[in-house]
């Protein structure tokens, strides 16, 4: 997940660049005889790469717009409250000063996606992100 817009300029790049060479290597692959669905099929893990990093791109546009998908649609609350950051239009130092922290804590506990993260640190990230947290049994 991508959680910079440094990281969304690079992938938007590496896309281009992934477009380009698929579409290259079809016209190879094509030229030498191989019809279009067993170019494509040669090509597919290439193919399925890109598109999971287009889905990424559209993931991060949409929280820039400040459109939070449901926790449902994450694999984990940190990869959430990333998300939630990102939807909120906070940079990573914007947060950590909120929260009274480094920059670079919140890079690291980011890229952990807050892995082992206290109730305390829990509670007072939701706080800062405008979320509430739900403990049900």
């Amino acid at each position: 997940m991508m959680k910079t817009e440094r990281e969304f300029e690079l992938a938007k790049q590496q896309l281009s660049k992934l477009t380009e060479l698929y579409d290259t290597q079809m016209g190879e692959l094509k030229a030498k005889g191989l019809s279009e669905e067993a170019a494509k099929s040669s090509l597919s893990s290439s193919w399925t790469y890109a598109m999971q990093c287009r889905e990424e791109i559209e993931l991060y546009e949409k929280l820039k717009q400040g459109k939070l998908p449901p926790m449902n649609h994450f694999s984990t609350k940190g990869k959430y409250f990333v998300a939630a950051r990102i939807a909120r239009g906070m940079t990573q130092r914007e947060l950590a000063e909120k929260l009274g922290v480094k920059e670079s804590a919140v890079s690291r506990d980011e890229r952990n996606e807050y892995h082992g993260m206290s109730v305390e640190k829990m509670d007072r990230l939701a706080h800062v992100l405008n979320l509430k947290v739900l403990i049900s049994a």
